[in-house]
């Protein structure tokens, strides 16, 4: 098994990351302890001798390739949640690596839908345009698992059947 240092190697030398990304990475698996690895952005920041927009860059360069996993975490504060710090992860085995890619994307894709469907609504002054705009998001959910690509089709047929009725 390889380490994240030589991990951190070949993505620099595949061109994946740039140098900077490569740094700030490195930074933060300087952190790892027997408690974990939670770091703020602006320690990762100082270690690196970098931003702190240089650093959120290049978490997410490592959250897209699957290399590093974070955990958000919530703390009550004077009985209020606020955000707490972040939990990091550092994945080396490929396979990890593409399940916590696949999850990465996954949720940037339901928050890239949330915030377009809430700019679409907010688009929408009258209830007239609701009601007649309202099919496109609530529509019934699928799944391509275990569709064959002929029911795919067939599925996406028949939606596009209902939308123009």
């Amino acid at each position: 098994m390889t380490s994240f240092a030589s991990t951190l190697w070949t993505l620099t030398q595949a061109r994946q990351i740039t140098g900077k990304q490569h740094l700030v990475l490195q930074a933060l698996a300087s952190f790892q302890g027997y408690r974990g690895l939670f770091p703020s952005h602006e320690a990762i920041a100082a270690r690196a001798g970098c931003g702190v927009r240089t650093v959120i860059r290049a978490l997410e360069a490592g959250y897209r390739l699957g290399i590093v996993e974070r955990t958000r975490q919530r703390q009550r504060v004077s009985g209020r949640l606020v955000n707490g710090p972040n939990r990091y992860r550092l994945i080396i085995c490929k396979l990890e690596q593409a399940r916590a890619a696949a999850v990465h994307y996954t949720q940037q894709l339901r928050e890239a839908l949330v915030r377009r469907k809430q700019a679409f609504l907010s688009k929408c002054q009258n209830g007239s345009e609701i009601n007649f705009q309202s099919n496109l998001f609530n529509a019934e959910p699928v799944s391509a698992v275990g569709m064959s690509h002929n029911d795919l089709i067939q599925w996406c047929e028949n939606a596009g059947d209902r939308d123009s009725t």
